[in-house]
């Protein structure tokens, strides 16, 4: 779509226009819709036809053209046909899939199952399905392991949750801390670590104590122990210690701090491995701030700070703004552990008595009076400061860059060539990013078609989202203090051009939020 087309279509009433046509539709929809599930309800398939068309939409998965509408069918065969002999029927046909290709359809078809059945599918089949997951650990695909660390998440949060410490123990965290631990091939102990580190947040999410008191000793061991080149290595234990804290470790708070540290210095580890460590020590430091465990560290938060001042001046952009974070929590602890080291001065406004039993010789070895209180107080008013401009002086302004979330966006792109093109539109709505929202709506020619692919719903959200956009002027304003800065540089003779005038000039009649700037912008072009 280009510029031109993108600016017709986005007009408020041609969006309010195409919201209008889309709720008469729904309307319409609705009611088709009602009357086919009621006739397909009625009408549930035999075990034979269910074989067929499940197997025949799990070939379709492979194709992009298909994908989409083999999920959408599989969903509706799954739910139209719930029944315990069903189920291992549809678990048989996963076991030996088609060609045995088709990994990331394969996991996500289980995710669906797994979706509908709820807690009613038993602990037996639910190892059916984890089983046909490590059949997969191996893929190095990073589309494979994401699908595999939602599943059995969501396996949790569907059926494992309710069920006993032991049992969730057992079946969601032991089989990945065996693969991670055992030292095997370095891929299935990334993708165990990747899907654990998933699991922690979910647990983490739904405060599920029991489960991580249960393991934290079990994967300590492995922390200390092993060392897999993946930022999930250090956000499980992120997760273990954001909700356990870091005192509950006791004698080996030290070793955890260590250990970090190693990864941070480790410059064969992957940038993203080490953000994931620095992220880390961060949160450690800020737990230590309020807490009474800080004077048991000695002189380590200061071997600390010289690592991560270190970190601050590496080659990569994202190690240098973690590191800075990092360091600034770090600095904060010392200061507070400076200042409950040092002796509490007494004032000579106490009593003589007072004084006399404190020295023991009536007062006169008191060293601190009130000039040399308010000296001291001077010196600690100085360290804050120099401890500040320490931590400024280690910040380079000028290599700071503040970048969109570029995860969001190559996800939203692969599920959009995955054929998934719901799926990459609630994504680029629930991320709120505009500028993103905006690309991906001008990679469609034919911006109607794209519409149609919608279900109505989202279709909806979609063009109120669009509304919002438009009304907040936020593109011309954006497009208008980039021109102002080019002006600023002595560049603004780059925007002289006749176009660009009609431009500003039809702006400058609109009521707008970018009215006043687009007159300025004008202005200093003349």
């Amino acid at each position: 779509m280009s510029l031109e087309e993108f600016d017709a279509f986005t007009s408020l009433k041609a969006l309010r226009d195409l919201k209008k046509q889309i709720e008469s539709k729904a309307q319409v929809d609705q009611k088709s819709r009602a009357a086919l599930q009621y006739i397909q309800k009625a009408q549930p398939l035999s075990q034979y036809d269910l074989r067929i068309q499940f197997q025949h939409w799990l070939a379709k998965l492979g194709d992009l053209s298909t994908k989409q509408i083999a999920y959408t069918n599989i969903f509706s065969l799954v739910q139209q046909n719930q029944s315990q002999p069903n189920l291992q029927l549809l678990i048989t046909c996963l076991q030996t899939p088609i060609n045995g290709k088709g990994s990331e359809s394969i996991i996500k078809t289980i995710n669906i199952i797994v979706g509908i059945y709820g807690d009613t599918i038993t602990v037996t089949d639910i190892y059916k399905f984890i089983e046909i997951m490590l059949k997969y650990f191996n893929d190095s695909n990073n589309n494979v392991q994401m699908a595999i660390s939602e599943c059995w998440s969501n396996t949790y949060i569907k059926n494992i949750s309710k069920k006993p410490v032991q049992q969730r123990v057992l079946l969601m965290y032991s089989t990945l801390s065996q693969l991670i631990g055992s030292g095997g091939s370095r891929q299935t102990q990334e993708t165990a670590t990747i899907v654990l580190s998933q699991l922690f947040e979910t647990l983490t999410t739904a405060q599920d104590l029991a489960f991580i008191k249960d393991v934290v000793k079990d994967y300590l061991g492995i922390y200390l122990k092993q060392q897999i080149d993946h930022s999930g290595f250090y956000t499980i234990m992120f997760y273990i210690i954001k909700t356990l804290q870091i005192q509950s470790f006791t004698s080996q708070q030290i070793q955890v701090i260590d250990k970090t540290l190693q990864g941070i210095n480790n410059q064969k580890l992957n940038y993203r491995t080490r953000v994931g460590a620095l992220n880390l020590m961060k949160l450690i430091a800020t737990q230590y701030q309020n807490s009474n465990f800080k004077i048991a560290l000695g002189n380590l938060h200061e071997q600390v700070i010289i690592v991560l001042e270190d970190s601050t001046r590496d080659r990569v952009i994202a190690v240098q703004n973690a590191a800075r974070t990092a360091l600034k929590e770090w600095m904060r602890l010392k200061l507070s552990v400076d200042c409950e080291l040092m002796p509490n001065p007494v004032s000579l406004d106490l009593s003589p008595g007072f004084l006399k039993k404190q020295s023991g010789s009536g007062g006169g070895q008191v060293y601190v009076n009130q000039k040399i209180q308010n000296q001291q107080q001077f010196k600690q008013d100085i360290k804050q400061a120099l401890i500040e401009d320490q931590f400024e002086n280690t910040v380079d302004y000028s290599n700071i860059v503040h970048e969109p979330n570029l995860n969001v966006w190559q996800k939203a792109m692969r599920l959009q060539q995955d054929g998934l093109l719901e799926d990459a539109v609630e994504l680029l709505l629930h991320e709120g990013d505009d500028l993103y929202l905006i690309r991906f709506l001008m990679s469609y020619k034919n911006y109607s078609q794209l519409f149609d692919l919608l279900s109505n719903s989202l279709a909806l959200r979609l063009i109120d989202t669009l509304i919002l956009i438009l009304e907040s002027d936020f593109l011309n304003i954006l497009c208008l203090d980039f021109i102002q800065q080019f002006i600023d540089c002595g560049l603004g003779d780059w925007f002289k051009d006749s176009e660009f005038t009609d431009y500003l000039e039809y702006n400058t009649e609109q009521n707008l939020p970018s009215t006043s700037l687009c007159k300025k912008v004008r202005d200093q072009l003349k």
